[in-house]
């Protein structure tokens, strides 16, 4: 549709795009792997966002939807536009309020949108690359299943006819994972300024923040070990997000300084990549985002500080708080480092 809409002269991103159909995903993510250690330069300096399908529809229930906490936002604008599967007075975006959905200090009750874990074609451009990702698909109803995945999934009945008949009787499912996934395609690509918030991630890493606090908290107290100076990073995380913000929407003249808008976009661009560090995890190289990287630990906070935390507290060996203390000292200067991506540039020119 966009390419028909491209070639008839009726519209030109302002950004481009690329479509990609990657080969052996489940032999390791290799063919998405590949092309971003390819191209890794380019994409580390251009690219502004990767959205995600993996397995368009699971069941025909409601959409779900994983991915970084500066994307939140736009999903959101996007589902609302598009009419939900099976309901003529539903849209995507309220069909999804009512299966799943969370209380949010900034936004009161809105769906829930999961983090990105380390399973799809995502995994290199978020965990490597640091490029603000999205993956979105159409699944069960979580009230009446537990179920993960449909029963033919990976077997020689897996069939366009099975999911025709089984799956999603008229396509209608795939059909709002589609429209859903190319209005995000199309607001990120057109709009001036990127449709990124940087507030949402604030609140994501406040709430990261208090499990650690509330499940890690007295084991590190018993090590001498203290979380101000991560609070203090995570607030000034917050403050600078706020403000960040809050220029967007006053500066008028934004809108007439393509300069301007440049040096916001590039900011914004920047906030996903300034949580990497490519020594943050030694024994898992390709993961270097220290907010959302895979962890082995139940706890839901940062990995890094859970898993060292975790081995620390098993082995019984002292030495083993040593990589706990590194842990944090990179978590804080990570998140220090994105405050400082957001804060107005040392001229004051914004």
């Amino acid at each position: 549709v966009l390419g028909k809409m491209v070639k008839e002269g009726k519209w030109r991103p302002r950004r481009s795009m690329v479509f990609g159909s990657w080969g052996a995903e489940e032999f390791g993510l290799i063919g998405s792997t590949e092309w971003t250690e390819e191209f890794y330069k380019t994409l580390s300096e251009r690219a502004v966002a990767y959205i995600n399908v993996d397995i368009a529809v699971f069941a025909n229930a409601t959409l779900r939807a994983s991915g970084s906490p500066a994307v939140q936002d736009v999903v959101f604008s996007a589902a609302k536009q598009v009419p939900a599967a099976g309901h003529q007075d539903r849209t995507v975006y309220s069909n999804w309020l009512k299966h799943s959905s969370r209380e949010s200090p900034l936004h009161g009750t809105i769906p829930y949108m999961g983090a990105l874990g380390a399973g799809s074609d995502y995994a290199s451009f978020f965990h490597y690359l640091g490029i603000s990702a999205v993956d979105i698909a159409y699944t069960y109803n979580k009230s009446q299943t537990s179920a993960r995945i449909y029963p033919a999934y990976h077997t020689a009945y897996d069939t366009f006819d099975y999911a025709s008949r089984f799956i999603d009787p008229g396509f209608t499912s795939h059909q709002a994972v589609a429209r859903t996934a190319g209005n995000v395609v199309i607001r990120l690509a057109d709009a001036s300024l990127l449709p990124f918030k940087a507030q949402d991630y604030s609140e994501a890493l406040a709430e990261l923040f208090q499990q650690a606090e509330d499940h890690l908290g007295t084991k590190l107290v018993q090590q001498g070990i203290s979380l101000d100076h991560l609070q203090r990073a995570v607030n000034r995380f917050s403050d600078a997000a706020k403000g960040f913000s809050q220029r967007m929407t006053e500066n008028h003249e934004l809108l007439k300084c393509p300069l301007k808008q440049r040096m916001m976009n590039d900011q914004l661009m920047s906030l996903e990549r300034s949580f990497l560090d490519p020594l943050a995890f030694p024994d898992k190289l390709y993961y270097r985002h220290v907010v959302y990287a895979s962890r082995s630990s139940p706890v839901r906070t940062f990995p890094g500080l859970a898993d060292a935390v975790e081995e620390a507290a098993a082995s019984g060996d002292p030495s083993m708080w040593g990589p706990v203390r590194r842990q944090l000292a990179l978590l804080t200067y990570a998140l220090e480092s994105a405050a400082s991506v957001l804060e107005p540039p040392l001229d004051g020119g914004l």
